[in-house]
């Protein structure tokens, strides 16, 4: 019986083990994610793909060497972020050329990535989601349906204020079964959501601030 009590207790206590992680939008140094990983952040999220909505998108062009720097420093708990180009005034690349040249970069540099964070929200340089709440899904849909045939791991990262205002409602789904990462800047180092949007009843990750020592990272928690 004491046996089945310490085993009942260690399932409980790993299920609701938390990862820390950072997440970048900018080159990294490998000492910077040193001192993270001293910290107790083991996780990096880093972003892959930003819209470069003058070019129709584009891998970020610090995201290979940020990724080596993060392996360099111990951290091999490793995903990116994708900010798909879209928008009815640029001239973006189709969502699978999109998934295609993140595709090619994973594979000419050997990059072991475990999830594709699709960062849907509001750009106002961009004026992305400007095709109205319906015709937003409409292309949201379209957006995952690439992802899916990507063959790729991929969730949804967002925040109840974005969605509100891309779909009209936070009541609107997309795909809940796809893993969520929401940004909720309350401090609360936990997955519990405030706010539920998109369908989720629970999160995979949250983003629980836009400060860190460094200057370069928000600062996040994940299911372990």
């Amino acid at each position: 019986m004491f046996r089945a009590i310490l085993l009942f207790t260690a399932l409980i206590s790993s299920a609701y083990a938390l990862v820390h992680g950072v997440d970048s939008s900018q080159l990294v140094s490998v000492a910077t994610y040193k001192k993270a990983r001293s910290e107790g952040f083991t996780k990096a999220v880093i972003r892959g793909y930003q819209e470069a909505c003058g070019s129709g998108g584009r891998v970020d062009p610090n995201f290979v060497q940020t990724y080596k720097n993060a392996r360099a420093a111990g951290i091999t708990d490793i995903d990116m972020y994708w900010f798909p180009c879209c928008g009815s005034g640029n001239s973006c690349k189709s969502f699978a050329k999109q998934l295609t040249e993140i595709g090619n970069t994973f594979k000419t540099h050997s990059m072991k990535i475990g999830t594709i964070w699709i960062d849907i929200e509001k750009d106002s340089v961009c004026n992305n989601w400007n095709y109205g709440t319906a015709g937003n899904l409409a292309k949201a849909k379209k957006l995952i349906a690439a992802a899916k045939a990507s063959g790729f791991k991929f969730g949804i990262y967002s925040s109840p204020g974005e969605w509100g205002n891309i779909f009209g409602s936070t009541s609107v789904v997309l795909d809940s079964s796809a893993p969520l990462w929401f940004a909720t800047w309350n401090g609360a180092q936990s997955l519990t959501m405030g706010t539920k949007f998109g369908g989720w009843t629970s999160a995979a990750g949250h983003q629980y601030t836009d400060v860190s020592a460094s200057g370069l990272f928000d600062l996040n928690v994940f299911a372990h």
